[in-house]
């Protein structure tokens, strides 16, 4: 596996427990729960955020272009 095959994997694991935590927190019965399950899926974004430049950087990396 490679550096970008790597990343992409990384983003869908993000993206799948972003999902799982966006599932619970529809599920939750108690307001306080459903809140600490949107933060959680809130950070999982931020997470795909950082992977995207992460990705973004790479690509520029393996083109031999300098990174900014």
């Amino acid at each position: 596996m490679d550096w970008k095959q790597f990343i992409q994997v990384m983003k869908i694991d993000e993206k799948a427990a972003r999902a799982k935590y966006r599932t619970a927190a529809r599920g939750a019965d108690n307001e306080a729960i459903k809140d600490i399950f949107n933060k959680l899926a809130y950070e999982e974004e931020v997470h795909l955020s950082i992977l995207e430049k992460f990705e973004r950087d790479l690509a520029k990396v393996l083109a031999g272009e300098k990174e900014e």
